[in-house]
């Protein structure tokens, strides 16, 4: 039920970007218990608890919405636009989002 109304209240406000202000509207309107700063107090554990896993190398699945992954990125030698110069780029770590199946199915 809260994902329907999720939806619907996302579909009605018309966002095209959803930031973090946007997620805790959302998550307030969906539980009318909890006041919006109680609900920003809860997404920023959220999302500081996804770093710090992140951080330690763990991946972190959400069934319905996908894996996120650290991944190593190469050395490699990119070109300054402006001097058209080369430029050494040194090897290191990015976040890489899978989206789940069933969500790549939902937006398509």
């Amino acid at each position: 039920m809260q994902r329907f109304i999720l939806d619907i209240y996302m579909y009605r406000i018309g966002v095209q970007t959803m930031v973090k202000h946007d997620l805790t509207n959302a998550l307030a309107k969906a539980f009318p218990g909890i006041t919006k700063q109680d609900m920003l107090t809860v997404v920023d554990t959220l999302f500081e608890s996804m770093a710090k896993a992140l951080m330690r190398g763990e991946a972190i699945d959400l069934r319905g919405l996908g894996r996120f992954k650290i991944k190593q990125r190469g050395a490699t030698t990119g070109r300054n636009p402006r001097t058209k110069k080369p430029v050494y780029i040194p090897k290191r770590w990015a976040v890489h989002f899978k989206p789940a199946e069933s969500l790549t199915k939902r937006i398509n």
